[in-house]
């Protein structure tokens, strides 16, 4: 016999003691790891592990979503909080292939702050495999602020072009347009910065210089 059950199916299953717990922890935002941490401090003989916790969480999200699709249940939420958004669809299709949003906040900063831009696209963070692609802002106390972010299909010109002609509607003040804007060495992206914002300075980051 073993001298544990550690690893077994039926030994790490979530109790429905251990399932509320995980719910309401999920409401406060906890971590999954934190609230691992929280159950077998509880339970000190506990031997769930923190695949239960995410596959409970998973559950938790489709109660939420009910029978939407996650991007419906995204769109749902975003005209809730009133957060500004845009997205377009593939040609001839309803498919969307890029969508981008900004927090009523984000956007009232940027109209206040919008002289130095910093964008770049992050890779693997999403089950879709899709690029996203985020403009940081930078304030007058060297503070920075999350403008807008979203996800792209592809990282071609004709992508970027569309999200930066978006991100500049945001600028309620036509004037007053971004002096500086950082990026990678992305080409498509230096392209299309130089197409949309003809007028700010572009630069490279440090590392990629």
């Amino acid at each position: 016999m073993e001298p544990t059950l550690e690893g077994h199916i039926l030994a790490d299953r979530l109790k429905e003691d251990d399932k509320k717990i995980v719910r309401d922890l999920t409401k406060s935002k906890m971590l999954p790891r934190n609230i691992l941490i929280n159950l077998k401090n509880k339970r000190p003989h506990c031997m769930t592990n923190i695949k239960q916790v995410y596959n409970e969480r998973q559950q938790i999200w489709k109660a939420n979503r009910s029978d939407k699709k996650p991007l419906q249940y995204l769109i749902l939420k975003l005209e809730e909080h009133k957060y500004t958004y845009f997205s377009r669809t593939q040609n001839e299709s309803t498919t969307i292939e890029d969508i981008f949003w900004a927090h009523p906040t984000s956007v009232k900063l940027f109209n206040n702050f919008p002289t130095i831009l910093i964008m770049d696209s992050t890779f693997k963070t999403n089950m879709y495999k899709m690029p996203m692609f985020e403009v940081v802002g930078v304030t007058s106390t060297d503070l920075t602020y999350s403008v807008w972010f979203g996800f792209v299909t592809h990282e071609k010109v004709e992508n970027f072009v569309w999200v930066l002609k978006m991100l500049r509607k945001l600028l309620t003040s036509k004037k007053n347009m971004p002096k500086v804007i950082v990026t990678d060495r992305d080409m498509s992206l230096m392209k299309a910065v130089g197409n949309v914002f003809p007028e700010s300075y572009a630069m490279n980051c440090y590392f990629h210089v």
